[in-house]
């Protein structure tokens, strides 16, 4: 019985650990979530301009921006400012400043998705500019410069 539960802890503790992510893997979430942000504010605006027809997707692009939004502040972790990114380290030297960035995003981004489903186009419009506000300012400041 001890033998096993000695293996057992061994096992837990060695798949924990391999499940643990790298530097690397975790700039390459960051990244996957900034194209998902990218895309959904990319799409809105499409579609909220009328250069493209599928008012029935605006919503869905809506949620999953706030819902991304939300991940930003576990983006990035203690050791993952090195390698293939283009997050500057002043990301980690000033991380309360950061923080507020990351918090002016969320709230702009659940205002929009809530704009959206009231339904009410005017505050949509005005709930726009926020988020567009929102990451230029965060990437003008955190983002290496392309």
């Amino acid at each position: 019985m001890c033998r096993s539960l000695t293996l057992a802890t061994i096992l837990l503790l060695t798949t924990t650990l391999a499940g643990a992510a790298t530097p690397e893997d975790a700039i390459k979430y960051r990244q996957a979530v900034m194209t998902t942000l990218a895309g959904n504010v990319s799409a809105i605006n499409l579609i909220f301009s009328g250069k493209v027809e599928h008012q029935d997707a605006l919503l869905g692009h809506a949620e999953a921006l706030a819902a991304a939004a939300g991940r930003l502040g576990s983006l990035f972790p203690a050791g993952s400012g090195t390698g293939k990114t283009d997050a500057l380290p002043l990301i980690w030297e000033e991380p309360e400043r950061f923080q507020k960035a990351i918090e002016t995003g969320r709230t702009a981004t659940a205002a929009l998705r809530d704009a959206v489903r009231s339904g009410d186009r005017a505050a949509t419009a005005r709930a726009l500019k926020p988020v567009f506000d929102a990451c230029k300012g965060c990437h003008d400041r955190y983002q290496k410069p392309e």
